[in-house]
């Protein structure tokens, strides 16, 4: 990999990094996002495809609760995904690297919230002093600063990584590489469990059941089941907002019927 590659690459999660934050977390630094730019950057947009959609499920459901540090999966996919890429190797590569990178990725959200903690102070004066032109300022050097450290970490690991790391690949047996060409099929379904363990309800679950037998009985593709899906959501927004409506009419109704009665 090039120097100028690694740095694109870097700046790419510098850029996302920032905008995550500035943007109130409109997701751009997600897997999905942000591989098939690398895969682009590296002139293997497909891999990138690939990658970013199998990564995705796999983070789906890698979220901070509580006091909880996810995994990095930002970190982890970028990583992963360009190692994957300049070895010539497939996605299960990919998935090799990025999971346990993501884990160890972790703590670098420790020093995100250090860097956050040193600008407190400041925060607080500019509050006091009802200066928000300085909290604008503030909140825009505290988004850029954030990823700072993950863009430097980055930068590092593509241009000094990939030599180390493809001989680790080369070392490894076939049978730990058949271990992890199952693996890939695995983690994707365990990311959708976690995040169905939290929204999980009797509300819900009739949904799910709804994608499963479109897919199991009637072999719907992704794309189908996606579109199904987007008519059911419309058809309950036009319902609850015809509901909303019809309240306010049948309350007055009933109020003119008590006191004529």
């Amino acid at each position: 990999m090039t120097v100028v590659q690694a740095l694109s690459i870097a700046l790419v999660v510098l850029l996302m990094e920032w905008a995550e934050g500035w943007f109130a977390y409109p997701m751009l630094n997600t897997p999905l996002v942000i591989c098939p730019i690398v895969g682009l950057i590296l002139g293997d947009l497909q891999t990138g495809i690939i990658a970013g959609a199998t990564l995705q499920l796999v983070f789906m459901g890698a979220m901070g609760i509580g006091g909880t540090l996810p995994a990095d999966a930002t970190l982890g996919s970028v990583i992963g995904t360009a190692f994957a890429i300049t070895m010539g190797k497939s996605v299960e590569v990919a998935l090799t690297f990025a999971v346990p990178i993501a884990a160890l990725g972790s703590f670098l959200t420790l020093l995100v919230y250090f860097i956050h903690g040193l600008f407190n102070p400041m925060a607080e004066r500019f509050c006091e002093t009802g200066n928000t032109k300085g909290i604008e300022i503030l909140h825009f050097l505290i988004a850029f600063l954030s990823g700072v450290p993950k863009a430097v970490i980055t930068f590092s690991a593509l241009l000094f990584g990939s030599g180390p790391a493809e001989r680790l690949i080369s070392m490894l047996p076939q049978v730990v590489i058949n271990g992890l060409n199952y693996a890939s099929g695995l983690l994707p379904a365990v990311g959708i469990a976690l995040l169905l363990r939290m929204m999980w309800s009797k509300k819900m679950a009739v949904y799910f059941f709804v994608g499963f037998l479109l897919v199991a009985y009637f072999k719907l593709p992704i794309m189908g089941v996606a579109a199904v899906g987007a008519v059911l959501a419309i058809i309950i927004i036009l319902e609850e907002r015809a509901n909303q409506k019809a309240a306010p009419a049948a309350a007055k109704n009933a109020e003119e019927e008590l006191f004529n009665d």
